[in-house]
C-alpha cells in the first residue's frame, strides 16, 4: 500500500495548532480543500470517537467523510481511520461520489506535531488505497487545507 506524506511548518505554537485540529469552531475555519467549503462538522474528540464532515464543491456537489479516532496524545499525535461516508455517517465506496473504486476504503491518517521554536512542524501521513489520480487529488486537497490553516496563523 502506498503512503501519502505531507510536511509543513505552521507559524504558531504547538498548543495553537493542536487546538486548530481538535476544536470544532477552529477546525471549521480551515477543514476543506481549496475551492470548497465545509457545511457540516461534528467532532467527538476521544479515542473511539467519531469525526464527521461534509465538503461542498463550488458546483454544488457534497462529499461526506468520517473518521474514527484511534490514538490521541496531546499535543503531539492524532490518528484516525478515514473513509467516505453518506450523510448519515455510514461508510461508502468512492464510487458513491463518482470517484473510481467500488470498495469501502479506510485510510489510517496520522498527524504528528512537534515544536520548532515558536512554530510547529507538522507531518501528516495517510495509508493510501486509492489509484494514482486520486492520490494526486488527495495531495492537492490536503495541501489546500493546510494552506488555509497556515493563513490563519500568518494573519496573526
Amino acid at each position: 500500500m502506498r503512503k501519502l506524506t505531507i510536511k509543513r511548518t505552521i507559524n504558531a505554537s504547538i498548543e495553537k495548532v493542536w487546538e486548530a485540529f481538535t476544536t470544532p469552531e477552529k477546525l471549521s475555519t480551515w477543514w476543506s480543500p481549496e475551492g470548497m467549503s465545509s457545511s457540516y462538522l461534528s467532532v467527538d474528540f476521544r479515542e473511539g470517537g467519531l469525526f464527521r464532515f461534509c465538503f461542498n464543491g463550488s458546483d454544488g456537489n457534497k462529499f461526506w467523510g468520517r473518521g474514527i479516532y484511534q490514538k490521541l496524545t496531546k499535543p503531539t499525535f492524532i490518528s484516525y481511520l478515514d473513509s467516505f461516508s453518506d450523510a448519515q455517517g455510514n461508510p461508502v465506496p468512492p464510487s458513491h461520489y463518482g470517484i473510481p473504486g467500488n470498495e469501502i476504503i479506510e485510510s489510517l491518517i496520522e498527524i504528528n506535531l512537534s515544536e520548532a521554536g515558536e512554530r510547529t512542524d507538522m507531518a501528516i501521513s495517510m495509508d493510501n488505497g486509492f489509484d494514482e489520480s486520486m492520490t494526486e487529488n488527495m495531495t492537492k486537497g490536503w495541501n489546500g487545507m493546510f494552506d488555509k490553516l497556515a493563513k490563519i496563523f500568518d494573519k496573526g
